[in-house]
């Protein structure tokens, strides 16, 4: 009977041993913890910034380009009407300026082959 007293003994010794060893090294991990937070604190709010930055800068760019792109749509409207409207004013003097620009480029076109 004295083997089970003395294994017993030495187990409660060797998990007395554990669990100081255990809470030491909690108490180390609370300690680093508490020292570090501050500096975890500032770069999670840092990295939060910056999201929130390129998300701005994001966006801003987005709506900057729908502006730009609303604003040629509007341009292209009125250029169309435009033409529209001097097609139907002076339509020969458009059929012949369309038929010149047609020779001229297939002059240059011919011109540049003949060169390669």
């Amino acid at each position: 009977m004295d083997k089970p007293t003395e294994t017993t003994k030495a187990f409660n010794f060797f998990n007395r041993g554990v669990e100081t060893a255990s809470d030491s090294v909690h108490k180390a991990i609370d300690k680093a913890n508490h020292a570090a937070s501050p500096i975890i604190d500032n770069l999670t709010d840092s990295a939060h910034h910056t999201v929130d930055q390129l998300a701005n800068g994001a966006t801003d760019a987005a709506d900057a380009i729908s502006h730009k792109g609303e604003q040629l749509h509007h341009l292209q409207q009125q250029l169309s009407a435009g033409v529209r409207t001097q097609v139907r004013k002076h339509p020969l003097l458009m059929v012949s300026l369309a038929v010149a620009g047609g020779a001229l480029l297939g002059l240059w076109f011919s011109h540049k082959s003949d060169k390669n």
